[in-house]
């Protein structure tokens, strides 16, 4: 008994610290080539060095975004310093969709008042 009450607990515990993890590095976005690059700003007045950006397939068309919470999700691609609202649609709880097109490369994403950049590079 005493056993099988051990193994509980470590499962509980486990599924406590897999949440956690998801909490702390929600949102993400990707493709279905891969995660798309990331970077947490304070506003969009100034350009940002992202950094190695990950490299894309050239064909993706559809971007997915999980973000685990429940504050207004919003993203806006940007062209020459600025921002144009994207249609976004919820696919389901947590995950969102939004398309791109071929030379979209940056994005704006606003949750709540947390603003992300998030880059897009094709081969």
């Amino acid at each position: 008994m005493e056993h099988i009450r051990k193994k509980w607990v470590c499962v509980i515990v486990a599924l406590i610290l897999v949440g956690i993890t998801i909490m702390c590095i929600s949102p993400i976005a990707f493709a279905y080539d891969g995660v798309v690059t990331r970077k947490k700003v304070d506003d969009y007045k100034m350009q940002y060095d992202l950094g190695a950006t990950r490299r894309h397939d050239s064909q993706v068309t559809d971007i997915y975004l999980v973000y685990f919470g429940f504050e207004k999700v919003s993203v806006q691609k940007e062209e020459g310093y600025e921002g144009y609202d994207v249609e976004l649609e919820r696919v389901m709880p947590f995950l969102y969709r939004w398309e791109r097109e071929l030379y979209d490369c940056a994005f704006r994403v606003t949750i709540g008042n947390k603003k992300y950049y998030y880059t897009i590079v094709s081969t």
